[in-house]
């Protein structure tokens, strides 16, 4: 088992939704998002520019638009098939994507997955790069 996995069990998972406020109607994918849990590895108090979480989604399927640059490492479940200009990646546990800002695609999460997401910036600057996505619409 990964060191990283041993630090890990038992972790506290809460619903994305109660730390976004952001109208689903105002930001495409938006609602999916809010579906999936988290529990935060590393933050602004750990790092000053990334940070990390595990994430554990349901079947789903969203379009979405990368406001970061974002390494995603499935750690168990899937499949996930990722649609990124017309081109279709598909992975389960083990495998890695690197999603980079300005990117749009299509998710579809065929079966229930944790995965490790490393991002840049920080969660903070994300999420006021989706709020004010959200708010120019």
């Amino acid at each position: 088992m990964p060191a990283f996995m041993q630090k890990t069990k038992g972790v506290t998972w809460e619903r994305i939704g109660k730390f976004i406020d952001i109208d689903d109607s105002k930001l495409e994918g938006v609602s999916a998002l809010k579906q999936a849990e988290v529990s935060i590895l590393f933050d602004s108090g750990h790092s000053e520019n990334i940070g990390s979480v595990l994430e554990r989604w349901p079947k789903v399927t969203f379009n979405w638009h990368y406001e970061c640059d974002e390494i995603f490492y499935i750690v168990e479940g899937g499949p996930i098939r990722v649609t990124c200009e017309g081109k279709i990646l598909q992975g389960s546990a083990g495998d890695i994507f690197l999603f980079t800002r300005g990117t749009d695609l299509t998710f579809e999460i065929l079966g229930e997955l944790v995965g490790l997401t490393v991002h840049f910036p920080k969660f903070e600057e994300i999420y006021q790069r989706y709020k004010n996505r959200a708010e120019r619409k």
